[in-house]
């Protein structure tokens, strides 16, 4: 027990001497899932001019930046360029390495491989092949070794199974990630790698797994969780930053042979008091001018007036609700949907007439995430009590429906309003488990749909597509469009 201690005491006064030594053997600087190239919350945080300026800081010829996936899709602007923006952005910040997130396949294979042709940079997919070659799929590479100051690195890029939830094309194969990683950080460290990073897009529970099973790699930089995260598992340090560049992590490694290197871990908000680098900036302001001169694209056409007035969507049936909500259930392949009349903006009518992209981000300016979740019939009713509770007052919880019809009494007690559904022309079945398509705000509970907080997911909120996106196409499709009532929420006379 003395020498044990000893040993801890030694490796603290040791980590604690590194701390303050003149110069870690290598940095690194960690960021994934990102979609906006501008900054997010209302300019506050994020942003790539900002990113840029502190990789500018931090660098001091020994810094290596990663992504952990996810940058393709899905945001607005990529809807229109298919990622093409963030490769750009990517390689004007330097990116060393990166690698695959679900959305890089939300456009299909050839678009994914195109976006890999086109970085300056490798993308790691040691356990994502194409089983016609049995090599990485989409042009993606198995392993990288990099050597900063006389330290040699070695990066694979890991993934758990997601493939069900974009589109990486009938070739696409999945390995186990412990096997595989166990079996190429050893190729790696045999192979002389003194440090073995992994470049992850899985669940953290995952992560945790890997490092508790494959003691070789020695730091996992991971993605696929959006709030930011770190953890360490087995002597292995696990960090992912928050998305959309709203922090990162700076990291300093310091090699130990024989031992795990000793890492300290910086995590660093992106904030509006970083100052923009200019270069970045006019990148940025060149896409957003183009995306300004898509919105104005015509998508479609309505041959009814829509009805997207305040009082109309928060308080009865309306058109454009039921536009919006079977959209959702056609993209979510669903038994029904609810979208919260909340939700839908500006307060206006729209057409007859053309309808543009900029309508219906205008309609839809929030940038929810269409989901999916299983409820039983029981939570289901729950739902269209919750949407009708407040109607006299009319609150954006008021819900717009496909695949439901369903009656309700205004002057009933609110929770006891609702008094017969019906799913698809069936009478509701308490016991019944319905798959809903929502959007990623009511599946927090928001507008108090509490039932969805917790509900298993059939698409989560990492793997769904912007609602403003699932509408668009959905116009595209349908084109003319002529919603109407049609009797889908009825009142008690």
């Amino acid at each position: 027990m003395k020498l044990l201690r000893k040993g801890i005491l030694l490796l603290a006064a040791l980590a604690m001497g590194l701390a303050f030594a003149a110069k870690p053997d290598f940095t690194l600087f960690h960021s994934n899932d990102v979609y906006e190239i501008q900054p997010v919350k209302r300019g506050k945080l994020g942003g790539a001019a900002r990113v840029a300026t502190l990789i500018k800081q931090l660098d001091d010829g020994s810094l290596i930046v990663t992504f952990g996936g996810d940058a393709f899709s899905p945001s607005i602007m990529s809807s229109l360029l298919k990622g093409k923006q963030m490769v750009d952005v990517f390689n004007k910040l330097g990116f060393d390495f990166a690698v695959y997130g679900n959305h890089e396949f939300d456009f299909g294979p050839a678009v994914a491989e195109q976006r890999v042709k086109e970085s300056n940079f490798p993308w790691l997919s040691s356990n994502l092949l194409d089983k016609r070659t049995g090599e990485p799929l989409a042009g993606g590479v198995r392993f990288a070794i990099t050597e900063v100051n006389g330290v040699k690195v070695g990066f694979i890029g890991l993934i758990d199974d997601w493939l069900e939830l974009t589109s990486p094309g009938d070739n696409a194969q999945y390995l186990d990630f412990v096997t595989v990683g166990r079996d190429l950080a050893r190729k790696l460290k045999a192979e002389g790698a003194d440090v073995v990073v992994a470049l992850t897009h899985m669940d953290m529970v995952h992560d945790e797994e890997l490092a508790a099973k494959v003691p070789e790699i020695d730091l996992i930089l991971g993605g696929h969780d959006h709030g930011g995260m770190f953890k360490v598992v087995n002597g292995t340090l696990i960090f992912k930053a928050k998305s959309d560049w709203r922090d990162v992590g700076y990291l300093k490694v310091y090699n130990i042979p024989g031992l795990k290197p000793v890492v300290f871990l910086e995590v660093i908000p992106v904030t509006n008091k970083i100052p923009e680098d200019p270069a970045m900036a006019k990148v940025v302001d060149g896409y957003v001018k183009i995306l300004d001169e898509k919105l104005n694209v015509t998508i479609g056409e309505t041959k009814v007036p829509l009805d997207a007035r305040r009082k109309t969507v928060r308080t009865m049936e309306s058109n454009i609700g039921n536009l919006i909500a079977d959209a959702m259930r056609d993209f979510a392949q669903a038994d029904v949907a609810i979208a919260n009349g909340g939700g839908i903006r500006t307060d206006s009518i729209y057409g007859p007439g053309p309808l543009t992209r900029k309508d219906i981000l205008a309609i839809l300016p929030f940038g929810n995430v269409v989901i999916s979740v299983k409820v039983s019939g029981a939570d289901l009713k729950a739902a269209l009590e919750n949407g009708v509770s407040q109607v006299e007052r009319v609150k954006g919880r008021f819900p717009q429906v496909s695949g439901i019809t369903f009656t309700y009494d205004p002057a009933a007690e609110p929770g006891q309003r609702v008094k017969e559904v019906y799913v698809n022309g069936q009478p509701l079945d308490p016991n019944k488990t319905y798959v809903v398509a929502i959007n990623d705000y009511m599946g927090r509970g928001g507008d108090g749909y509490s039932m969805f907080k917790d509900a298993p997911r059939v698409i989560d909120e990492r793997s769904g597509l912007l609602l403003a996106n699932v509408v668009m196409n959905y116009i595209e499709a349908h084109s003319p469009v002529a919603p109407k009532v049609e009797g889908r929420i009825k009142t008690v006379k």
